[in-house]
């Protein structure tokens, strides 16, 4: 089983978003099944390593259940708040959580071209995943190290400094999933390797070693090629927001799904603002009521949200105020639950 080291910055983050979502420290050790003095431990960084499983539920629960991508950048606002670029590059824990847990659309324009590209170089999928899992940049005895988890990221000491390593192991469905467009989001690290072997087959055929000049110029060409396409890891995509400086440019630089994100969420203010101008001093009691209720708990109060209202297109003014009255009763009745019937779990 995979375990991260817990590093100060880790130890720190942990326990910002834990209060900044409100969670006592023994909710959150009921919920993994820990003591109190456990989380205490934990967030002061007096435990050396947590297990990957355990540090996403933890990461899961603290953040309200939020989706993996809202869990990653929560996470990277609150390094940035303390953190330079380099001390967060540091932070393997981070990485695996952006680069390999978190799910990011696939763009099949994206996926397009690795196939046309594959098809122009006479590359076969077999040929790319016998590359892609024998991990050429590793070394013999790091590829026969069963002590190192695949598709983690390490720290590596090597001539020079340490440097960051990962293990790929993608299995044959993985990559027809892919290419086959039967799944439309991946990891970041699975797509960084088919685009980089595929460059490296284009380039050196069946040429395993290359130097690290040659290694840093096909990353950089197999991660521009993801950046064309708006296939960003966060940290990627953060680095390019840096470099723009209009907010034209910035735009641009979004993926289409980042853009539909944005014109969702300025309709709703939209609409917000719409009814704060209409009655502004009843509006400001709803919303900061519902401003509370993001606080407590936002993954439940999002899918509460999209519930499908919109059915109730030709009911009543009255039933409206009736349904009303209803959930509120509802409320009250789950809020006055026996202590053992309001058990931490997820949902």
């Amino acid at each position: 089983m995979a375990r991260v080291i817990v590093t100060q910055e880790l130890a720190d983050m942990l326990r910002s978003i834990r209060l900044q979502n409100k969670i006592q420290s023994k909710v959150l050790a009921e919920h993994i099944g820990k003591s109190p003095a456990y989380i205490s431990k934990l967030e002061n960084g007096n435990i050396q390593t947590i297990d990957t499983h355990e540090l996403h539920s933890i990461l899961q629960f603290i953040s309200s259940d939020s989706s993996p991508d809202d869990i990653a950048e929560k996470i990277y606002a609150s390094l940035k708040f303390k953190y330079t670029k380099k001390e967060i590059e540091e932070q393997l824990w981070f990485t695996n959580f952006d680069t390999v847990e978190r799910q990011i659309p696939i763009p099949e324009s994206l996926v397009d071209d690795i196939n046309a590209h594959m098809e122009l170089y006479n590359i076969t999928r077999e040929q790319l995943l016998r590359r892609i899992n024998a991990n050429e940049a590793l070394t013999e005895e790091e590829n026969n190290d069963d002590s190192i988890s695949c598709n983690q990221w390490y720290h590596q000491d090597r001539v020079g400094g340490r440097d960051r390593s990962i293990k790929i192991r993608i299995s044959s469905a993985q990559l027809d999933a892919i290419l086959d467009k039967k799944v439309d989001v991946s990891s970041y690290v699975f797509v960084l390797s088919i685009i980089f072997y595929a460059f490296k087959v284009e380039q050196f055929g069946d040429r395993v070693i290359i130097s690290d000049e040659e290694y840093r110029d096909l990353m950089t060409n197999a991660t521009n090629a993801l950046n064309q396409h708006k296939f960003f890891s966060i940290a990627e995509r953060d680095a390019l927001l840096f470099e723009k400086e209009t907010q034209d440019e910035i735009f641009e630089l979004l993926s289409s799904f980042d853009r539909d994100n944005i014109e969702i969420v300025n309709d709703i203010l939209s609409g917000f603002k719409f009814a704060t101008e209409y009655n502004i001093k009843d509006t400001n009691v709803q919303l900061n009521n519902f401003r509370e209720n993001m606080r407590w708990d936002l993954g439940f109060m999002i899918k509460l949200i999209s519930l499908d209202y919109k059915a109730l297109e030709k009911t009543s003014v009255s039933n409206k105020r009736n349904l009303i009255a209803a959930i509120e009763k509802l409320i009250t009745d789950y809020s006055q639950m026996p202590e053992n019937m309001n058990k931490i779990e997820t949902y």
